[in-house]
């Protein structure tokens, strides 16, 4: 189902899909977007793939940018800030999950639209130092949650690498066929835990990471599901480990094996799998939502062996007496380009560097957000500065941490 969106251009009423009424929210903007007449004619899957692809819905006609403009301020939250670089993965995920859910008020689609919605700035009353504190959807295909796992992989798998003796990459990949994609990807697991049962591989395999990836063959419309291993130890034959991945498949006898020789990069590489399987822009909604089923209920990522213990997902946020919460980003981010005081404290933030200066914004607008819960729970506190004193014995009660308890 869908939610559709009046919205008047020069008299003349058009209909806003809510995928591009998002994106309006967002950026302020309709760059080029296809405003459809009438509810019947709109298509489920209007974009196609976002990266060029053709439409599968209707040929609709364009509105120039300039001419049609509402002149809408751009979503100035953290949730608004984030996505300036990660919109078409962002709408996309928009679409996927709009279909797991029926449609675009479920569940699923609201934890996205608010992943990172509720962000303030925390300063170490020590070292002056700033960072923010934010509400996470934790959803796979969240483009924000996906980059922040992604560089926490990328640090573990380039820590454990520079361990490792002789470090190598081992890619396992299946016979092309046309069947379901849960069969296939099911299918893949089965036989790489077989083979790693295996004396041979358990005599020159210490330990090592695995990543699953998710390719499409827009040729012949097949699913090409692989997996990648790091691994360290001896030396691996090339045709032994064929032969295993052979016998164990039936008939699939390719196997990569490359020694890594560039452990930076190779670490920024894996980790995009490790995040998210597959690229959903350069797919139809159909497709991204069969990926969606087939790789649900998957590790999409592990360890074995001696790299047990590496940690390839965002931990629970330690905080500690030191910090305080002292601005919300919304407030800075809006007011920065006409406050002097909100645009140095952004520049110390995006510098790295202490901020020292005056108190940005009055502490009744920071903590209105925990102002709001405890009258909502029936415990208003008598006054601020009593509120001040509780918060000040429970740091960990606030609002990030209540509305993520709500969403997760």
């Amino acid at each position: 189902m869908t939610t559709n969106y009046n919205y008047d251009f020069q008299s003349k009423t058009f209909q806003l899909h809510p995928i591009d009424r998002e994106r309006l929210n967002l950026t302020g903007e309709l760059p080029d977007l296809a405003l459809l007449r009438s509810a019947p004619e709109m298509s489920d899957d209007r974009c196609g793939s976002l990266t060029g692809s053709p439409s599968t819905g209707v040929d609709p006609f364009k509105v120039h940018t300039i001419e049609t403009s509402p002149g809408k301020s751009p979503d100035r939250s953290y949730h608004g800030h984030s996505l300036k670089d990660r919109l078409p993965a962002y709408l996309r995920a928009l679409e996927l999950y709009s279909k797991i859910d029926g449609s675009f008020a479920g569940k699923n689609v609201i934890r996205l639209r608010t992943c990172r919605k509720f962000a303030h700035f925390m300063r170490n009353e020590e070292t002056g130092m700033l960072k923010i504190r934010s509400s996470r959807c934790k959803l796979r295909w969240c483009p924000i949650c996906r980059d922040v796992s992604r560089r926490i992989v990328t640090a573990a798998v380039d820590d454990w690498l520079k361990h490792v003796k002789f470090p190598k990459m081992l890619t396992f990949t299946l016979k092309h066929s046309d069947d379901e994609l849960e069969f296939q990807v099911g299918r893949l697991y089965e036989c790489f835990k077989k083979i790693r049962q295996r004396k041979y591989v358990k005599d020159v395999i210490d330990g090592g990471v695995w990543f699953f990836q998710l390719k499409l063959n827009l040729k012949t419309d097949q699913w090409h599901p692989h997996l990648h291993c790091l691994v360290g130890g001896k030396f691996i034959s090339h045709s032994k480990i064929k032969d295993l991945w052979q016998k164990i498949t039936g008939d699939s006898f390719v196997v990569d094996v490359r020694p890594v020789r560039d452990v930076e990069s190779v670490s920024t590489e894996v980790a995009r799998y490790a995040t998210a399987p597959a690229d959903i822009t350069r797919m139809t909604v159909k497709q991204s939502v069969d990926v969606y089923w087939a790789t649900k209920s998957r590790k999409i990522c592990g360890t074995w062996g001696n790299a047990k213990g590496m940690i390839l997902r965002p931990s629970a946020d330690d905080e500690t007496a030191d910090w305080s919460k002292v601005a919300e980003f919304e407030y800075i981010n809006s007011r920065r380009e006409f406050d002097s005081t909100a645009a140095e404290f952004w520049r110390c933030f995006i510098k790295k560097i202490p901020y020292n200066g005056p108190k940005v914004q009055p502490d009744e607008e920071v903590f209105r957000e925990e102002l709001n819960i405890l009258f909502e729970r029936g415990d208003p506190p008598d006054n601020f500065k009593d509120f001040n004193h509780r918060l000040s014995k429970n740091r960990r009660f606030d609002s990030m941490f209540y509305i993520n308890s709500l969403i997760s």
